[in-house]
């Protein structure tokens, strides 16, 4: 393949939503105790390849039409990401605090979550925060593909310098333990990939192919060595082919329910595992059910209320702040 970048568009993907939903519910469902371990991983796993995917598509489009900035995408990812995980975090710190939980040890839990440096810090007892270790491995993901990109686009070849990029990080994940970024890299560059190359053409074999594999991972995960890591790299081709055929359009992922569970899936992922630790109702099944509809009832106030709310604002600002700089005007 040569360095030229792809001409379509991703535009607005409804089934791309459903997706995410149906990622979050993998991740519930394993930690409520309804799916076998590793099934959260793998739900993680097909989040790190949509994000791969659109973050991609979201640069090489911007930096095709002229209006790429690092900055600007920095500071959209803030307001995308950050105001919903400090209210999480700081609704559970004062849940804590209140319990008698000393104040170092919610700092020591709290600090790391809210600096997207959990996926680094060593594993704690009561890992109320531990979930964020996903968040961490996307931001630095974030901060870093940006710069790469250009280097990648400008290869001769730029599949290949991905491929190795997979090669040498799922290297990694089998050698080192941990979840730094370096571990998870190769899911998210899957998706960059795809991002780069684009499907051909919709092809309905994608998705039911795709979605045929990613249930036999969730069967086979248990039985793997090292199911964390082994289990996520089984999922991830499968992941690729869901992807790639949602990104075509489904009937089933554009359904409303799917669809309104991705809306709001990144506040339920935030609020759900906290929520049952705290509870001690984690895997606990029946026991979990009224802690995941807490926390069901918990994201649709923060989608709807903080998030939603402030991206919007936060569009408009920099809709009216460009519309000055065309004008030839500063933007105090």
């Amino acid at each position: 393949m040569g360095a030229a970048q792809p001409k379509w568009r991703i535009g607005r993907r409804p089934a791309l939503d459903g997706l995410r939903g149906v990622a979050v519910l993998l991740v519930i469902a394993d930690h409520a105790g309804f799916l076998p371990e590793p099934s959260g991983s793998i739900g993680v796993t097909v989040f790190f390849v949509l994000s791969g995917f659109l973050i991609t598509r979201v640069i090489v489009e911007a930096r095709e039409s002229g209006s790429w900035s690092m900055p600007r995408f920095v500071i959209n990812r803030v307001v995308r990401l950050f105001p919903a995980l400090a209210v999480m975090v700081l609704v559970v710190s004062t849940i804590l605090l209140v319990q008698g939980f000393p104040a170092q040890g919610v700092a020591d839990r709290a600090l790391p979550a809210l600096t997207y440096v959990q996926n680094m810090v060593p594993p704690m007892r009561f890992p109320v925060f531990g979930h964020t270790w996903s968040l961490g491995v996307e931001e630095q993901f974030y901060l870093l593909w940006p710069l790469a990109l250009p280097w990648v686009l400008r290869r001769t070849r730029p599949l290949l310098a991905l491929l190795a990029l997979i090669a040498a990080s799922a290297t990694v994940a089998i050698l080192v333990p941990g979840d730094w970024l370096p571990m998870h890299g190769y899911a998210l560059v899957c998706g960059c990939a795809l991002g780069m190359v684009g499907p051909p053409a919709p092809r309905r074999w994608l998705l039911p192919v795709g979605a045929v594999a990613l249930v036999g991972s969730i069967v086979a995960a248990p039985h793997l060595p090292r199911i964390y890591v082994f289990g996520a790299m089984l999922a991830t081709f499968p992941a690729i082919l869901i992807v790639a055929g949602a990104s075509s359009g489904s009937p089933f992922l554009q359904n409303r329910l799917l669809r309104f569970t991705g809306r709001i899936s990144y506040a339920l992922y935030l609020w759900h595992a906290s929520l049952l630790r705290l509870t001690g109702t984690t895997y606990g099944r029946a026991s979990a059910l009224p802690v995941v509809a807490l926390a069901l009832g918990l994201a649709v106030v923060s989608t709807l209320v903080v998030e939603e709310p402030l991206r919007r604002a936060w569009r408009q600002r920099t809709i009216a702040e460009q519309a000055l700089v065309r004008e030839g005007c500063t933007p105090t």
